[in-house]
């Protein structure tokens, strides 16, 4: 009896429970295989150098990918990847301070390649000249023009329409017309297709809005060359001015940026021209030496745009003039081809059509709504409304346009007002300038056929 006793102790000793044996199995992570313990299956466990294993198997996967796809961002060589390569290295290299967006990604070589496409882009410009050989002469007259001789940006259906519904706006005649629809509400579009946002018929002006790939911007349309002069900063030197500052100064209705600037310790002053700044035959600045350079303006003599070289005493025939960098139509042709070496910028150009007509324009950038655009886009649109010459002006956050008090281009500067800048291009009031002499009687002492606008503050 006691024998059994025992036994039977002995072996309630070595029993295990389930449970045991569960919890055993788990804290000792000793399953070989998948085991079912109670209806549930218990995956293997993996050890330290097996999780270290597979993590560095991951990590080394994820580095070639984007390895891979560094290497074929940098050196492929399939068209679309190349093309916008390009760019960004021309967009970031073409700033003032944002190389290393640039040089932080790409190898010297690779930027090198890039930029001696711009170089040479450069050096095409030295020689470029404007001369208005075999042109038709500047129109005479005003009183024989028909209303859209003159204004045939507006033989668009959307216009014809307009005026139509409301005969009230011309019961006495297009003179006085004024639309005045920046936010485009009417859809009103011009010949050419693009947004009509402004007719100013009293002020010889019509403002467009202009979009494409990633770009949209406003151009200015001036009827009368005169209207459209060169303003100074008042602290030419010291301090620049902001637009709306210059606007205000030199009561012009309209205005954009004009010359580019030295900002050397980078305080945005805006004092220091880079390049010729002439206002009625007197430069107030310095010639720049770099040929790629354009010398452009328009001369008193008749009220034409010319681009060309510098040549030292150049500035008594101009009624302004200034200097930059590239030429963009010479006598009707576009002599930039893509980016130009440029880049996408925000970008601001003026021209002249052969019937004396001024064209500013402006495109926003580096902002979600508009990437910025290249030069030949800028030439693209100038030679859609028939300019004849044109050029480019100072872009970045300085390009910006401002209209009877309002900014009605989103500039890419921090306070979206543009910089302050030492000169730009202002749009006087029709009655505050004094037109071409339309007198042809050969018995006159005046001879010339222009009478200078008044001089620029």
């Amino acid at each position: 009896m006691n024998d059994n006793n025992i036994n039977n102790n002995n072996q309630d000793s070595n029993v295990v429970s389930f449970e045991d044996l569960h919890q055993k199995a788990i804290s000792h992570n000793d399953f070989s295989s998948d085991t079912k313990v109670d209806g549930n299956t218990l995956k293997p466990q993996k050890t330290k150098r097996e999780k270290l294993r597979n993590h560095f198997l991951r990590s080394a996967i994820a580095l070639s990918v984007i390895i891979a796809m560094y290497l074929t961002v940098v050196y492929s060589n399939i068209p679309v990847i190349a093309k916008w390569r390009t760019i960004y290295i021309e967009t970031a290299m073409t700033t003032n301070t944002h190389h290393w967006l640039a040089t932080w990604f790409f190898p010297e070589s690779v930027i090198t390649e890039v930029m001696i496409q711009y170089r040479e882009g450069r050096e095409a410009q030295e020689d470029l000249a404007s001369s208005w050989n075999n042109v038709e002469s500047i129109i005479e007259s005003e009183e024989d023009i028909e209303f859209f001789g003159k204004y045939w940006e507006l033989k668009s259906d959307s216009f014809s329409k307009y005026i139509k519904n409301h005969p009230d706006l011309v019961k006495n005649g297009y003179d006085d017309l004024l639309i005045e629809d920046l936010d485009n509400k009417l859809n009103l579009t011009t010949s050419e297709g693009d947004a009509l946002l402004v007719v100013d018929i009293p002020n010889n002006l019509l403002i467009i809005g202009v979009k494409g790939s990633g770009y949209q911007g406003k151009m200015a349309i001036v009827k009368e060359s005169e209207q459209v002069f060169m303003g100074k900063a008042a602290a030419l030197g010291s301090m620049g001015q902001e637009i709306d500052s210059f606007c205000e100064s030199n009561d012009a209705i309209l205005g954009i940026n004009a010359s580019g600037f030295v900002d050397p310790k980078g305080e945005s002053l805006g004092s220091q021209i880079k390049g010729c700044l002439v206002i009625d035959g007197v430069d107030y600045s310095s010639h720049h030496e770099e040929a790629a350079w354009k010398y452009f303006g328009v001369k008193s003599k008749d009220e034409r745009m010319y681009i060309s070289p510098f040549t030292p005493g150049m500035q008594e025939e101009y009624r302004w003039a200034m200097e930059f960098y590239p030429g963009l139509i010479i006598d009707g042709e576009s002599v930039v081809d893509g980016t130009y070496g440029m880049g996408i910028q925000p970008r601001s150009t003026i021209g002249q059509a052969k019937d004396g007509t001024m064209l500013l324009l402006v495109v926003d950038g580096r902002q979600t709504h508009s990437l910025g655009c290249t030069v030949e886009d800028c030439a693209n649109i100038m030679l859609r409304y028939h300019a004849y010459q044109g050029m480019n002006l100072d872009g970045g956050s300085s390009s910006v346009m401002y209209y009877k008090g309002q900014f009605i281009t989103k500039s890419s500067s921090v306070t979206g007002r543009g910089r302050y800048m030492p000169n730009a291009f202002l749009v006087k009031a029709a009655k505050d300038t004094k037109f071409k002499n339309t007198n042809t009687d050969s018995d006159s002492d005046n001879d010339s056929t222009i009478i200078k606008s008044e001089p620029a503050n």
